[in-house]
């Protein structure tokens, strides 16, 4: 027979687990970061 718990009061954090990807923010910052680095690259022309 199971235990019924407190939905309310267990971690939602824990429920997190899985892979370990980059998050969708992390990824879009990243982009952002190439794309600023390239132009900078390009406007002193190399």
């Amino acid at each position: 027979m199971r235990t019924v718990r407190n939905p309310i009061a267990r971690a939602p954090l824990l429920r997190k687990g899985g892979a370990h990807v980059k998050s969708k923010s992390r990824q879009r910052a990243q982009v952002k970061r190439d794309v600023r680095k390239d132009v900078d690259e390009w406007k002193r022309g190399g």
